[in-house]
């Protein structure tokens, strides 16, 4: 996509001088630091370990073939990272390859689970309240990395595009075969867990005459289905499939949503994962994570989640009350999305890293959403569906931040929506996530005299605030989408 000639301040244009002759979306690493072997694989072992391997590029993916593998590799197809069966001596002649970040073991993430619309204010958005016209999310397509989805659900059908799912092992046939197929519109969720994940970005309500729309009931959907074992081989594999899509021009997705996470720790830029979303971000994709249901501790936010260049969501009560379960951030971390941005893409642009003054994580949430009952869609064969205190049959009652990172999708969906509609190109998604942060409530619980959760606001449980979909709406309509510097983040 070209720089953004509508927005106060273009961060594209900034990225791309940082950069020089690099092309954005096509990225390499540069630099020659040796990589590490992240912590969880054993090199004092002859044992085979499943591990991912980063590289700085991805046409150095193929060296994987000098180790004459037993099973083979498989190499993505536009992401710079292999995956085998590695024993300990060849993860330690891997892990001195010049071309090598980080060598990481295929660890599991966890899904992190525990009526939005008016909360947020993306029903007036649908109704056109203050607006030149209602928007939808007619203009925007939205990718759920998750369970999978229920094709066949009458919310979800008229929406899905694409449904893709997990199938084989990589490994087989020296990894040649396809390890996604499109199931179409059948049930690819054994869980559920996903299926209420989309229907709270882009349900259209047929069920229930309209009253539990998604935030976007227009949005087009496409779902990859991990089934209910997610790994850091199934995701970062679904960002590969995902982009290898996007630059053939197969599909335009513009947001991807990821309610999952593997507990705190430190931001590790070489992380596979890290590395995946760093390349959808490059894509002009707006990627969103759950704030993870580690609370109410301090310092609880996962690596993944602390990437400058996502959003971040903080899960609420329905008096916008922050739960206990949402993660907190660091009360001594950094704060500042613009600091730890310009250093990333200076990492990432050839920089080394002991050159860079500052941090890299961003350790707070971006905003808050409704995270706890949320009613979506659900299929009663679902397991999830029994869960919810309800008697609805296509829909169920489920907390966690992995409900409210949906609802901040579909309310950045609709802001999507109004600016394509108005000004014709794909915002910068890093625009977009101030634009969500500087039209934050940060005052949404004041007056609370008895709260369900924290009403007391913070940067680290609520970032700057409570998403307010339509005052970003208009922004994103009127083409003045916020800066780093218009975020001013709750309590301060």
């Amino acid at each position: 996509m070209s720089p953004n000639p509508h927005e106060t301040a273009s961060n594209r244009r900034q990225f791309l001088r940082l950069v020089g002759a690099a092309s954005a979306g096509a990225v390499a690493f540069s630099g020659g630091a040796a990589a590490t072997i992240a912590d969880g694989l054993e090199t004092a072992t002859d044992d085979l370990q499943e591990a991912l391997v980063v590289f700085d590029d991805a046409a150095d993916v193929g060296r994987l073939a000098e180790l004459d593998l037993a099973e083979g590799f498989y190499g993505y197809e536009t992401l710079p990272i292999g995956y085998g069966l590695l024993s300990g001596d060849q993860l330690l002649e891997v892990a001195g390859w010049d071309e090598v970040r980080r060598v990481s073991p295929n660890v599991e993430l966890d899904w992190e689970h525990d009526d939005a619309r008016p909360d947020t204010r993306a029903r007036d958005v649908q109704e056109g309240e203050g607006l030149e016209t209602p928007y939808t999310g007619e203009n925007v397509h939205a990718a759920v990395i998750d369970t999978g989805i229920d094709g066949a659900h009458p919310d979800l059908e008229e929406n899905l595009e694409a449904n893709w799912q997990w199938v084989g092992n990589p490994l087989d046939e020296g990894g040649d075969e396809d390890v996604w197929v499109d199931l179409g519109l059948v049930n690819s969720d054994d869980v559920g867990h996903g299926t209420h994940c989309s229907g709270s970005i882009g349900a259209d309500g047929s069920e229930s005459d309209g009253e539990y729309r998604g935030m976007a009931p227009d949005v087009t959907l496409t779902s990859y289905s991990t089934n209910a074992s997610l790994t850091l081989l199934k995701a970062t594999s679904a960002y590969d499939h995902l982009l290898t899509l996007q630059e053939a021009g197969e599909h335009e997705i513009h947001l991807a949503s990821n309610s999952y996470g593997a507990g705190p720790g430190e931001f590790d830029p070489w992380d596979p994962l890290n590395v995946a979303t760093w390349h959808a971000y490059e894509a002009d994709v707006l990627v969103s994570f759950s704030a993870g249901n580690d609370g109410p501790e301090n310092d609880t936010l996962g690596q993944r989640k602390q990437a400058p260049y996502v959003m971040n969501v903080a899960a609420a009560h329905a008096d916008q009350s922050i739960t206990d379960f949402s993660s907190r951030g660091d009360t001594e971390g950094n704060h500042d999305r613009e600091t730890a941005f310009g250093n990333v893409v200076d990492l990432y642009s050839g920089v080394p890293e002991a050159e860079i003054d500052g941090p890299l994580g961003l350790h707070r949430p971006g905003v808050a959403a409704k995270g706890a009952d949320v009613m979506s869609t659900l299929n009663p064969a679902q397991p999830l569906w029994a869960l919810g205190e309800d008697e609805e049959l296509w829909y169920g009652l489920l907390s966690g931040t992995s409900m409210a990172c949906p609802v901040a999708v579909g309310c950045a969906s609709l802001v999507i929506d109004a600016f394509l509609e108005h000004h014709g190109e794909v915002p910068d998604p890093i625009d977009v996530i101030s634009t969500l942060e500087a039209t934050a409530d940060a005052e949404a619980t004041d007056g609370l005299e008895e709260p369900s959760g924290t009403a007391d606001y913070t940067p680290t449980n609520a970032g700057a605030g409570y998403v307010d979909a339509l005052a970003a709406t208009r922004r994103g309509e009127d083409g003045d989408l916020a800066s780093f510097e218009e975020v001013i983040l709750a309590g301060e």
